[in-house]
Protein backbone atom coordinates (compact mmCIF):
# COMPACT_ATOMS: atom_id res chain seq x y z
CA UNK A 1 0.00 0.00 0.00
CA UNK A 2 1.24 3.31 -1.11
CA UNK A 3 2.56 5.81 1.93
CA UNK A 4 1.82 8.97 -0.49
CA UNK A 5 -1.21 11.17 0.50
CA UNK A 6 -3.90 11.41 -1.75
CA UNK A 7 -3.71 14.59 -3.57
CA UNK A 8 -7.61 14.32 -5.11
CA UNK A 9 -11.32 14.27 -3.24
CA UNK A 10 -13.92 12.72 -4.83
CA UNK A 11 -16.89 14.88 -4.10
CA UNK A 12 -20.50 13.25 -4.56
CA UNK A 13 -23.23 16.43 -4.41
CA UNK A 14 -26.82 15.64 -3.53
CA UNK A 15 -28.98 18.69 -3.37
CA UNK A 16 -30.68 19.25 -0.53
CA UNK A 17 -34.09 19.69 0.12
CA UNK A 18 -35.70 23.03 -1.67
CA UNK A 19 -32.77 23.24 -4.67
CA UNK A 20 -35.12 22.18 -7.24
CA UNK A 21 -33.08 23.54 -10.13
CA UNK A 22 -29.89 21.42 -8.70
CA UNK A 23 -29.16 17.90 -10.05
CA UNK A 24 -26.77 15.26 -8.37
CA UNK A 25 -23.23 16.02 -9.32
CA UNK A 26 -19.69 14.07 -8.90
CA UNK A 27 -16.51 16.25 -9.15
CA UNK A 28 -13.25 15.91 -8.02
CA UNK A 29 -11.35 18.27 -6.56
CA UNK A 30 -7.29 18.72 -5.67
CA UNK A 31 -7.47 21.58 -2.62
CA UNK A 32 -3.62 21.88 -3.17
CA UNK A 33 -4.15 23.05 -6.83
CA UNK A 34 -7.36 24.76 -6.70
CA UNK A 35 -8.59 22.50 -9.31
CA UNK A 36 -12.21 20.85 -9.67
CA UNK A 37 -12.81 18.49 -12.51
CA UNK A 38 -16.16 16.72 -13.69
CA UNK A 39 -19.66 17.30 -14.93
CA UNK A 40 -20.82 20.09 -12.74
CA UNK A 41 -17.41 21.21 -11.81
CA UNK A 42 -17.92 24.95 -13.81
CA UNK A 43 -21.33 24.79 -11.60
CA UNK A 44 -19.16 24.08 -8.19
CA UNK A 45 -16.44 27.00 -8.87
CA UNK A 46 -19.14 29.78 -9.81
CA UNK A 47 -20.79 28.98 -6.19
CA UNK A 48 -17.19 29.26 -4.54
CA UNK A 49 -16.25 31.87 -6.83
CA UNK A 50 -19.77 33.73 -5.53
CA UNK A 51 -19.20 33.14 -2.15
CA UNK A 52 -15.47 34.91 -1.86
CA UNK A 53 -16.92 37.46 -3.31
CA UNK A 54 -19.93 37.98 -0.17
CA UNK A 55 -16.89 36.81 1.95
CA UNK A 56 -18.72 34.95 4.64
CA UNK A 57 -21.62 32.71 4.50
CA UNK A 58 -24.24 32.21 7.37
CA UNK A 59 -23.55 28.63 8.33
CA UNK A 60 -26.97 26.70 9.66
CA UNK A 61 -26.36 26.71 13.49
CA UNK A 62 -26.48 30.72 12.47
CA UNK A 63 -22.67 31.86 12.82
CA UNK A 64 -20.61 33.13 10.01
CA UNK A 65 -17.77 31.80 8.06
CA UNK A 66 -15.29 33.70 6.88
CA UNK A 67 -14.71 32.77 2.65
CA UNK A 68 -11.49 34.06 1.28
CA UNK A 69 -9.93 30.82 -0.39
CA UNK A 70 -12.43 27.87 -1.28
CA UNK A 71 -11.01 26.11 -3.44
CA UNK A 72 -8.25 25.58 -1.13
CA UNK A 73 -10.11 25.45 2.10
CA UNK A 74 -12.09 22.31 2.65
CA UNK A 75 -14.25 24.27 5.72
CA UNK A 76 -14.58 27.21 3.19
CA UNK A 77 -15.59 24.50 0.03
CA UNK A 78 -17.62 22.73 2.78
CA UNK A 79 -19.41 25.58 3.92
CA UNK A 80 -20.50 26.95 0.18
CA UNK A 81 -21.45 23.23 -0.74
CA UNK A 82 -23.78 23.04 2.50
CA UNK A 83 -25.72 25.68 0.98
CA UNK A 84 -26.94 23.46 -1.82
CA UNK A 85 -26.11 20.05 -1.38
CA UNK A 86 -25.04 17.11 1.02
CA UNK A 87 -21.90 16.65 0.36
CA UNK A 88 -20.42 12.55 0.20
CA UNK A 89 -16.13 12.94 0.33
CA UNK A 90 -14.15 10.62 -0.35
CA UNK A 91 -9.90 10.68 -1.10
CA UNK A 92 -8.87 9.06 -4.26
CA UNK A 93 -5.57 9.72 -5.50
CA UNK A 94 -6.34 10.62 -9.23
CA UNK A 95 -8.84 13.09 -10.67
CA UNK A 96 -11.85 10.29 -12.11
CA UNK A 97 -11.17 7.41 -10.05
CA UNK A 98 -13.86 5.98 -8.37
CA UNK A 99 -13.43 4.80 -4.72
CA UNK A 100 -15.99 1.75 -5.81
CA UNK A 101 -14.31 0.27 -8.33
CA UNK A 102 -11.00 0.55 -6.36
CA UNK A 103 -9.31 -2.63 -4.70
CA UNK A 104 -8.79 -1.59 -0.89
CA UNK A 105 -5.53 -3.52 -1.11
CA UNK A 106 -4.36 -1.23 -4.19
Amino acid sequence: MSSQPFEWIRLELLPIAGQDGLSPKIIWWNPEQRILEGEGAQDVQELAESAKQKGSLQTGSGGHIEITDPLHQPTELAAVLAQFYWVIPQPVSASGEDPAATPLNA
